[in-house]
């Protein structure tokens, strides 16, 4: 069992986990991700799923995103989406 710190949780002391990394993706032909970009170029070798995500439309900056779960050469799977506002890349692993 942990034992009570004593300590009073507050907003500022808590620290997200898995924040989403701009990246460099290289699009095929139909706009699908190909080529991850970094340190050396990884091939993407298979898109498990995709989807489509918009909300959040009456705030002040709504949220547009294409989502892929995808597998790279290594054997790495991670989530890639596309800021369609933005025209940006990100990643999230697994």
């Amino acid at each position: 069992m942990v034992t009570d710190p004593g300590k009073t949780l507050r907003a500022d002391t808590l620290k997200p986990v898995n924040l989403p990394e701009a990246v460099t993706i290289e699009e095929d032909a139909a706009g699908q991700p190909a080529f991850l970009q970094g340190k050396r170029r990884q091939p993407i070798t298979a898109i498990f799923d995709r989807w489509r995500l918009d909300d959040e439309w009456w705030r002040r900056v709504p949220v547009s995103r294409h989502y892929y779960a995808v597998s790279l050469a290594s054997g790495q799977r991670l989530i890639l989406y596309k800021d369609l506002l933005q025209n940006t890349w990100h990643r999230q692993t697994l």
